[in-house]
């Protein structure tokens, strides 16, 4: 019996862990993928603003404007493929998600108030909410745009 508080905090550790794991990989992929997604709205937004400018600054010249119309439709490519603004969205619900349930855990709260089963159940918790979040993914990453 002496083994079973040394266990339990030993469980205890590794579901914590694998909560807080996860929280800060969806804390760090959101704020990333918010501002991927932001900076390249700002820059397809003054790209674009520029186009006309130069063609009014330098009419008789098509070079700068051809080559800032080319430089937005890079960037209008990239935000498609990168689905920065899905990503961002996908995992701030994903870290919510797993904050909600480190919240209950600390509290103890139901599913979490049974010291025996707990940590099974955060752990089981938070690996429905990454399946989820991948789930979400799959059918980014599936949805081919149209030509």
């Amino acid at each position: 019996m002496a083994d079973a508080p040394e266990a339990l905090s030993a469980n205890s550790g590794y579901a914590v862990s694998i909560a807080n794991g996860s929280y800060n990989w969806y804390a760090t992929a959101a704020i990333r993928s918010r501002r991927m997604y932001r900076l390249s709205e700002i820059s397809v937004l003054v790209v674009s603003t520029a186009i006309p400018t130069t063609a009014a600054v330098s009419p008789h010249d098509a070079i700068m404007p051809a080559i800032l119309g080319a430089i937005v439709v890079v960037l209008s490519g990239l935000r498609a493929v990168f689905h920065w603004h899905d990503n961002y969205l996908r995992f701030s619900r994903a870290r919510e998600a797993v904050e909600s349930e480190r919240r209950l855990y600390h509290t103890s709260a139901k599913p979490y108030d049974d010291p025996a089963t707990r940590d099974q159940v955060l752990v089981g918790a938070i690996s429905k909410i990454e399946q989820a979040e991948m789930g979400g993914w799959q059918k980014v990453a599936a949805h081919k745009p149209k030509p």
